[in-house]
């Protein structure tokens, strides 16, 4: 009988996980059935912006064929970008641009960055994982309890409908219901102080000439504004300022947009971030800057939250992987760390197949947990240093990937199957090819001691 296999969310862990356990178990003529369960509509998947998908995400993607599949959609296959502008927001000076990559090029081997929607992303990941008839995909699917029997893992959804595993893989993101309520009760996600508010609109939006070719990251004291293109025609646009918002702003925001679905209050939550944003971004030399700022009214709130230390992974039958496992501050894990993840997993477990899940876990534990402990301690003491400075270099560095961290032309060749032979190393900040956490600071620094004299505190 195949084995089967559940895996709770959609987003990138959930979906490559399926691709990475699909590829390997059919290269190896084992019998098997995933079924993947996401609580979101179709629709709503997709939402948030943009999503930048680092040279490291772009080679495991090429590997598993998400890439192919990602580069036939066109205009939405998304922007390639191998570095992007750093401006000081007040002024408009360019600042020491931030270069994606490590090797001598300055790029991981062949591949650069890519700006991307998350809609195109999500799409073309469903598309490809459905292309496997052993693999299911259900959505408006919510998990209310889910429990360990003797030889499997058994899920009750909100609809009334069940779910029986043998193995469990809870890639539901920071507010996991599987860890909370089975491999670690209690621990739930903390709000990090930061949210992004953001909007995606067309290029015509304003009239102003841009002064970014591709993307562009703009620093202040109050953190950072990133406007950016999103397909190779640049008539997509996506801007976020990074800031803080007090938790009961973002609680007030949060229980006011689930709870009702009333236009009028929709517009005076807009209205209301439109104002954080003129009120810390507004003030530009920039006419571009400027006029996206007066014109934008459609301004969403998404809060940074995060998975505090590395704690319980697995139990018997289920394995957290992704952000659901190990969230890092500044904001919610980035691509490369969830698909990692799920790559390493699958390799792990297609090989070990017939073995106890819980023995595959350890496995998978003793082969990561280091990587993502140095890593989570690296951007937690960078992040604060930072907040402690009252800036946010390390911020926006994470916000736009955690780290292009480099596969030299050598590791561009390894097979999959020789990934658990090279240690794979979690993106950190410390993989900026050219630009040294020191050097980033002390021009910022300058910059925004710069803008305190015109200003004010």
């Amino acid at each position: 009988m195949p084995r089967h296999i559940i895996i709770v969310g959609a987003g990138v862990a959930g979906l490559t996980a399926s691709i990475a356990l699909s590829t390997e178990l059919k290269r190896r003529n084992e019998p098997y059935r995933i079924s993947v369960f996401e609580s979101r509509t179709k629709e709503a998947i997709g939402d948030g912006g943009a999503i930048s998908l680092t040279p490291l995400a772009l080679y495991y993607f090429n590997t598993l064929g998400v890439l192919a599949e990602l580069d036939s959609m066109g205009e939405m296959a998304g922007l390639e970008v191998d570095g992007i502008s750093v401006l000081s927001l007040h002024n408009g000076h360019f600042l020491q641009p931030l270069k994606f990559g490590g090797g001598s090029n300055g790029h991981s081997g062949k591949h650069k960055g890519r700006r991307v929607l998350r809609k195109a992303l999500f799409e073309a990941m469903l598309a490809l994982a459905l292309k496997d008839t052993q693999v299911s995909v259900e959505f408006e699917k919510r998990v209310v309890t889910v429990r360990e029997v003797p030889e499997a893992v058994i899920l009750t959804f909100e609809d009334g409908s069940s779910a029986k595993g043998s193995l469990l893989l809870g890639c539901d993101g920071v507010h996991s219901v599987v860890r909370s309520q089975l491999v670690d009760p209690g621990h739930l996600s903390d709000y990090s102080g930061v949210s992004f508010i953001q909007t995606l609109s067309t290029a015509d939006r304003v009239g102003a000439d841009p002064h970014f070719e591709r993307s562009a990251i703009h620093l202040n004291r109050h953190g950072s504004f990133l406007a950016t293109y999103c397909d190779k025609s640049h008539q997509s646009v996506f801007v976020a300022a990074v800031t803080h918002v007090n938790e009961f702003m973002v609680d007030k925001y949060r229980a006011r947009a689930l709870a009702t679905k009333n236009e009028e209050a929709l517009t005076a939550i807009q209205m209301a971030l439109r104002h954080q944003v003129r009120c810390r971004f507004g003030k530009s030399t920039l006419p571009w800057i400027q006029e996206w700022i007066d014109k934008t009214f459609d301004w969403a709130l998404y809060p940074v939250y995060q998975v505090k230390g590395c704690r319980k992974w697995y139990t018997a039958h289920t394995l957290l992987l992704g952000d659901a496992a190990h969230a890092m501050p500044p904001r919610e894990e980035s691509a490369a760390y969830a698909i990692e993840d799920s790559v390493l997993f699958a390799h792990i477990f297609a090989n070990g197949v017939d073995r106890p899940p819980i023995e595959l876990f350890q496995q998978y534990d003793n082969a990561r947990r280091e990587e993502i402990r140095k890593a989570f301690d690296s951007t937690r003491r960078l992040w604060q240093s930072d907040l402690d400075k009252g800036l946010f270099p390390g911020q926006y560095r994470n916000f736009i990937s955690t780290a292009y961290h480099s596969l030299n032309a050598d590791a561009e060749q390894d097979d999959q199957a020789t990934l658990l032979n090279r240690s794979i190393s979690a993106p950190t900040y410390e993989g900026m090819s050219d630009l040294s956490v020191h050097s980033l600071l002390y021009d910022s620094a300058h910059s925004l001691e710069s803008e305190k004299r015109w200003t004010g505190p």
